[in-house]
């Protein structure tokens, strides 16, 4: 692991409201054992079974080639996720499974949002972070830096950063370039979806090292941030980077 030192028209959504509204709220969910593979692969192919085929083998070989459970574990039983660029929302059901309070999944692609995964702790919301209100406990952003331009990364970060709770977990999923031969294969497959199946929208893949995403975190103001191979076993070098909201806003010299 690698350690950082501390350092349409969308609708609005309120993350601090939205657990009160669901049947039981929170204190119905119950925490729940760790979701093993087995499972998972049941809930996500329930979920969306009456999606159409070209959905369906793509959600599921997403979740075959993505380490969704490995990542899992920093999710608290009981706590308001918000999940940025949620695309098909698979990582809502897994949410769902692990016993989040409540789900927010934000995507611009309306392909995606109208075949979303629906559930009464999930809420869909067709925008941008800017569409979205309130506070969560964790914040995810899985596989989505990669596609925004580099000069626009900062203002991303720092929104979702005033999204989170004082103390909030932000956990990103990107690729590492310096492992050449597993990026090089995602890359190839990366311009297969774009040139022909059209899947994913953006254009353009603006990598960062391990390193220059620490630091872009650090700038943006969060704390304790970490990154750590979780590739192992996969076709392609997948890492995940933690970090922290502040505890407190800053304090203030006169």
């Amino acid at each position: 692991m690698m350690n950082a030192s501390q350092g349409s028209t969308p609708a609005r959504v309120e993350g601090a409201t939205v657990a009160a509204r669901l049947p039981g709220g929170p204190a119905a969910i119950v925490a729940r054992k760790r979701l093993g593979r087995i499972a998972a692969f049941n809930a996500i192919r329930r979920a969306f079974s009456g999606r159409s085929r070209a959905t369906r083998f793509h959600v599921l070989g997403r979740f075959l080639t993505c380490p969704y459970l490995r990542t899992l574990r920093h999710l608290t039983p009981g706590s308001h996720v918000l999940d940025v660029g949620a695309g098909h929302g698979i990582l809502a059901v897994l949410a769902v499974e692990a016993g989040a309070a409540s789900i927010t999944t934000i995507e611009p692609d309306l392909r995606k949002t109208l075949t979303t995964f629906q559930h009464p702790r999930v809420r869909v919301v067709a925008g941008l972070i800017d569409a979205i209100v309130g506070h969560y406990d964790l914040v995810t952003l899985y596989d989505v830096l990669y596609r925004i331009p580099i000069d626009d990364r900062d203002r991303l970060l720092e929104a979702i950063r005033g999204r989170l709770r004082p103390g909030g977990l932000l956990l990103v999923k990107e690729m590492d370039p310096d492992q050449r031969l597993k990026s090089a294969w995602n890359r190839s497959q990366e311009w297969v979806s774009d040139h022909f199946l059209g899947l994913t929208m953006g254009s353009g893949f603006y990598y960062e090292s391990p390193s220059q995403v620490l630091a872009r975190l650090q700038r943006c103001g969060f704390e304790r941030c970490a990154m750590e191979d979780i590739g192992s076993f996969y076709p392609h070098a997948h890492v995940s980077y933690t970090a922290r909201a502040p505890s407190s806003a800053p304090k203030t010299t006169e």
